[in-house]
């Protein structure tokens, strides 16, 4: 039986022998810390905060270490929490799971070798390090490189992957792929064929709710921010004008409600949005921010990762 310690930051250790310190509120864990010790192993898993599940995909852990402190909030509450030293040893997959004395676990985990099934069903793995961000260069049909960049968890050393999808999706397909393969990672610390796909469908839904929003309100500061970050960029205008108007000697609210007009004004004609709403949200989405929201078929998703290494390391 192999106990399961759910994480809802996406902080994963490197599955062959990466090692990386949490710290996790003692009140949470003491189900699982009354069970297991150090020497053992437990299964660390994401927890996905959107639909309050556990993912069932993750690291199997050895506890190298552990002690409990006192830590004070920024209220100047102190709180009694645990530092947990872990080391990666295997990625692995649950299939059931049962409640011990408040604990979660599972009798049938199984360990996963992602470079042995990657010809048939192709992943990318997040366990390792936190990837921060990405960008999709168009140089032609057949040559569209996409990079995804981060840190190393353990030696805080940058890292990236990338891939040319040239003649494989088109730009805007390309540009789509790299936001949802970051928010898949950030989320499932994995990046499969079908998380890829529930990802993109995420990403270009707050995309396109921010594009509304952004003409609805007159806030080119909106367009385009979504959980995993900013996509195009709205606020050069924004803030070129913000501070012309800054230097002019108007005052600062003035200053940043004509900026915003400016920019908006500057945007709607630079890109040539109608005045439509559903048909602006979508002209907003492919034309300003090179998005398509076109659902990958599968075999499309599977040949898109395969072209990215399963990790930074292996890159």
């Amino acid at each position: 039986m192999i106990h399961i310690l759910p994480v809802a930051n996406g902080i994963l250790p490197r599955p062959d022998g990466g090692r990386i310190t949490g710290v996790f509120v003692t009140e949470q864990v003491s189900p699982i810390l009354n069970r297991v010790s150090v020497g053992q192993d437990i299964l660390v898993c994401p927890w996905v905060v959107d639909s309050q599940k556990l993912y069932p995909i993750g690291v199997l852990a050895r506890i190298t270490d552990r002690n409990s402190q006192i830590v004070t909030d920024e209220t100047g509450q102190q709180i009694p929490v645990v530092m947990i030293a872990l080391e990666g040893r295997d990625q692995a997959r649950w299939h059931t799971l049962k409640m011990l004395s408040g604990a979660l676990a599972s009798g049938d985990v199984e360990r996963m070798d992602f470079k042995q099934s990657r010809k048939e069903y192709p992943v990318i793995s997040g366990a390792g390090w936190l990837p921060e961000g990405g960008y999709t260069e168009f140089r032609a049909a057949s040559d569209i490189p996409v990079t995804l960049y981060g840190k190393d968890l353990e030696t805080g050393d940058e890292i990236s992957i990338r891939a040319n999808l040239g003649g494989l999706v088109s730009q805007e397909q390309a540009h789509t792929v790299e936001h949802a393969i970051i928010r898949s990672l950030r989320t499932f610390d994995l990046c499969s064929p079908r998380t890829l796909a529930e990802s993109i469908i995420v990403e270009t839904g707050e995309l396109k709710r921010s594009v509304e929003a952004g003409f609805r309100f007159g806030l080119p500061e909106v367009l385009g921010r979504t959980s995993t970050g900013i996509c195009g960029n709205p606020m050069t205008n924004l803030a070129h004008d913000f501070f012309d108007n800054l230097s002019a000697g108007r005052t600062l609210n003035e200053s940043l409600a004509k900026a915003r007009l400016s920019a908006m004004s500057q945007l709607t004609q630079d890109i040539g949005l109608t005045t439509q709403p559903g048909i602006r949200v979508l002209q907003g989405l492919k034309k300003g921010m090179s998005h398509d929201d076109t659902p990958l078929r599968t075999e499309t998703a599977k040949k898109v990762i395969a072209r990215f290494p399963l990790d930074p390391w292996r890159a």
